[in-house]
């Protein structure tokens, strides 16, 4: 098992900092073994049965290549949550929970009440969430399952996409009615009712910052989901405001994840665009990432 984690070490040595290599080790065979990780450094020392490191290697081969550990393991963890993920989705980042949480405050801000009176809301049609660009799944599900008696919609262009998602909604027990739409469409969601929570995390990355970009992102996750063409850095993000203002009801809240280069910019758009109490939330790394905004 030493020499296992030695083998990882030297191949990825290139692509990862020490402390990230020892966790994807760790992650790897714990997902191979069902081990803990104190149960793996316990036996370290011992032999590694050949089915263990068969498995071991062939992992190793697609991560050397640079592909993400979520991708090669098939999951990765958002909001408590098991979420399956391939090349069709996004990875869900932990700072992207900050999303949930606001919504979670807009719920409890709104109502103060909990499921027992949002489901009565529900059931004559008054209380709705829309999630535009879904990807995964991972913010619908996760408003889902915190408030169940909610009517939470996803919509994604992507068919793949919504494939993962409808497969995250079902393994953690959420009823999420996904839609397969162009958010940058003068008819995306026409003949919609209008929905009181409108949350995007669009994409927002312009071309020239490709450089900066690590080889796992820019080469394996969906170039669809990232990148904006760099003579309109907020392209998405204006025309999911003007599809709000027209769609939310009264006080409804619309809430981005931004790319912080432009979060000020998008805060400034939005304030014109007809939003008022435009805030800028910073996110769980300490950078303006969120912008949240009520329709007037």
């Amino acid at each position: 098992m030493k020499q296992i984690k030695n083998n990882f070490i030297h191949a990825l040595s290139y692509l990862y900092e020490p402390s990230e290599i020892n966790e994807i080790f760790y992650e790897c065979v714990s997902h191979i073994t069902g081990n803990s990780r104190s149960q793996i450094i316990m036996a370290l020392s011992d032999k590694a049965s050949n089915e263990i490191a068969t498995q071991c290697d062939a992992m190793l081969s697609r991560l050397r290549k640079g592909e993400p550990m979520q991708y090669v393991l098939g999951f990765e963890w958002f909001d408590g949550m098991k979420f399956t993920v391939d090349s069709n989705v996004l990875i869900p980042r932990p700072e992207t929970v900050a999303l949930v949480d606001e919504a979670e405050k807009i719920l409890n801000a709104k109502f103060g009440m909990r499921n027992a009176e949002l489901s009565k809301l529900r059931n004559t049609g008054n209380f709705r969430v829309l999630d535009i660009g879904t990807g995964s799944g991972a913010i619908a599900v996760s408003i889902k399952k915190r408030n169940p008696d909610l009517e939470v919609v996803a919509a994604d262009i992507s068919k793949g996409a919504l494939e993962v998602a409808s497969t995250n909604a079902k393994n953690n027990g959420t009823d999420v009615n996904f839609v397969c739409d162009d958010a940058l469409s003068d008819s995306f969601l026409s003949g919609s009712k209008p929905f009181d929570i409108i949350v995007s995390n669009p994409p927002y990355i312009c071309p020239s910052e490709k450089a900066d970009m690590r080889a796992n992102v820019l080469d394996f996750e969906p170039h669809l989901a990232l990148f904006v063409p760099q003579d309109e850095p907020l392209l998405f993000y204006n025309k999911i405001a003007k599809f709000a203002v027209n769609n939310l009801n009264d006080d409804g809240a619309l809430l981005f994840e931004n790319n912080v280069a432009y979060v000020h910019d998008v805060a400034e758009m939005m304030g014109k665009t007809g939003f008022c109490g435009v805030e800028i939330i910073k996110d769980c790394f300490d950078r303006e990432r969120f912008v949240i905004g009520r329709k007037r």
